[in-house]
């Protein structure tokens, strides 16, 4: 009777960890917002074409099996390429993807701000006159007074 007691025990042992292993390690909207579908190059979740179906059956299966987001993922790559994922790779060229937009913005505000000094560097030499512009300006009046007296 014992016998049979541990031996019921030591497959429940076995199973337990297998049953806890299946379970779902992340949710089908999860993933189909991350997917594309191959034939009409549109967001998963928003893709109502066969190979749309056929690849939301796939994971599904998969999820259920207990695969990994990132293993599920990959097993779709090695099928359809890099394309089936709706975000690129945040390596290799993929990354240019991702820096890219960044550099823009970061090298859009560099330029804006050297602007805004330029700008108002001006401006504050424009007010400020120095002696040979007053010296100028004495000139100038002068050579009106004297214009507008003679005729």
């Amino acid at each position: 009777m014992i016998r049979r007691l541990l031996i019921l025990l030591a497959v429940l042992l076995v199973l337990v960890p297998i049953a806890s292993a299946a379970q779902p390690q992340f949710s089908m909207s999860e993933i189909e917002s991350e997917l594309m579908c191959p034939t009409c190059q549109s967001r998963l979740d928003l893709s109502h074409s066969p190979a749309a179906d056929r690849i939301r059956a796939f994971v599904e299966k998969k999820r259920m099996e207990g695969w990994t987001k990132q293993q599920v993922e990959d097993a779709l790559v090695a099928d359809f390429g890099p394309s089936v994922l709706a975000a690129p790779p945040a390596s290799g060229i993929g990354l240019v993807a991702w820096v890219a937009p960044i550099a823009l913005v970061a090298g859009g505000l560099v330029v804006a701000v050297a602007l805004v000094f330029v700008w108002r560097r001006r401006r504050s030499t424009r007010r400020t006159q120095t002696p040979a512009d007053t010296a100028l300006e004495a000139r100038v009046d002068t050579a009106l007074r004297e214009f507008d007296d003679g005729s």
